[in-house]
């Protein structure tokens, strides 16, 4: 009698405990082996649409699969260096998959030392035209995203084969002295601290917050290493705190911010890009997958708090059917009209930040295995240089190879 009530309290006590959290961060129900077998072929598929080799090293083609390059680059694009620190990444990280990685990285390398921005050497020149040659009107500038993504690669491909860490050191300090406000918030690039009026000056952008390689930056050990922390934790600050001013339903954050230092607000309409600038829309949709590199690199709380909130709304949102994610949202969560949805860049993103959760571990896992399975169902003729390149990211994500 005694030891049925003890079970009895015990099972009382167990009731009575918190659920225990989700293991983090999640991964889709796929078998590794079969995952890893999936991304194999789309990075085949890949290479063979995107990266050339020419102009004294190698590239990724960003109208490689014979589609018009957008974002403000010029006619005749090559390439961008977004495009390039893309490549360099996925080629590090594809090394144990990819015998012919290691050249290509070279290759890819002597690309970038050959093309410095204006500013000088460390950043690279963020567009580059079919003759070889910097852009004309602005193509010499430098652009964050890009110049960030090849540092990291750099540093990778030091811990991996050595012999790269003079030049990682280097990047790392030119975008220390060029590409970060006074406040320590990554800029848009070398260019916005001498704009003519300051308009550009106080401002980021999202997709340029990048925790995960800034905690990696810190812990090469160089005299830099707290700065890179401070910035990580000043972006974690200033785009949680903003999110949670505008967004404070959605967790979402939009493609820029401007009023740094005191007053970081979302830009208005037409800022730089177009009529989205202060929306989550093609810059910001980045974001998600930013922060669960740092949640599967790091482990950080913040990476996981920002995101259980995105994926609660975005399952929400959805309605659980990742076809239906729209391509830029207003920070409220509505969409403007005229938006597409199915784009395999947002689901992409969106699922990198799924392994998060959201804390109900059912439906995250259900939720996870959708955005992967609908990932999976877009062919990449279906899609551009950027849907297919973030794709690309976001599965090596999933698969672990990060």
């Amino acid at each position: 009698m005694e030891g049925r009530h003890m079970r009895r309290a015990l099972l009382v006590l167990i009731l009575l405990l918190p659920l225990a959290a989700e293991a983090l961060p999640l991964s889709p129900s796929m078998p590794r082996s079969e995952r890893l077998t999936v991304l194999d072929t789309f990075w085949a598929e890949w290479k063979r649409l995107y990266l050339r080799e020419g102009c004294g090293g190698a590239y990724v083609a960003t109208s490689g699969d014979g589609k018009t390059t957008w974002g403000g680059s010029a006619a005749k694009t090559l390439t961008v260096s977004e495009a390039h620190g893309y490549g360099m990444l996925a080629l590090v990280q594809m090394a144990d998959r990819d015998p012919d990685a290691h050249r290509l990285f070279d290759l890819m390398q002597a690309f970038f030392v050959a093309h410095p921005a204006a500013s000088g050497p460390g950043l690279m020149a963020w567009n580059q035209t079919g003759d070889c040659r910097d852009a004309p009107d602005g193509g010499d500038r430098s652009a964050s995203d890009g110049d960030l993504d090849v540092a990291l690669a750099l540093l990778k491909a030091d811990q991996r084969w050595g012999g790269y860490g003079k030049l990682a050191a280097s990047v790392r300090t030119a975008i220390l002295a060029r590409e970060v406000t006074p406040d320590g918030m990554m800029m848009l690039g070398d260019w916005a601290r001498n704009d003519d009026d300051g308009t550009y000056a106080g401002s980021s952008r999202s997709s340029d917050f990048m925790p995960a390689s800034f905690a990696a930056f810190a812990a090469a050990g160089d005299r830099d290493a707290r700065r890179w922390s401070e910035l990580r934790d000043r972006g974690y600050l200033v785009w949680g705190d903003l999110s949670r001013r505008y967004a404070r339903k959605t967790g979402l954050v939009p493609d820029f911010l401007t009023g740094l230092p005191d007053e970081p607000r979302p830009v208005p309409t037409n800022f730089l890009e177009g009529r989205f600038d202060g929306a989550f829309s093609w810059n910001a949709l980045r974001f998600p997958w930013r922060l669960s590199l740092d949640l599967l690199m790091t482990g950080d709380e913040r990476a996981a708090s920002h995101l259980a909130a995105l994926n609660r709304w975005i399952r929400k949102a959805s309605g659980g059917d990742p076809l239906r994610i729209a391509t830029t949202y207003r920070l409220d969560g509505r969409v403007p009209p005229d938006q597409d949805t199915g784009s395999a860049a947002f689901i992409a993103m969106f699922a990198a930040g799924a392994t998060a959760g959201s804390g109900d571990a059912a439906a995250d896992q259900a939720w996870l295995d959708t955005l992967w399975a609908a990932l999976l169902t877009i062919p990449a003729t279906e899609e551009d240089y950027y849907g297919n390149t973030l794709k690309l990211l976001a599965m090596i994500s999933l698969c672990e190879e990060t």
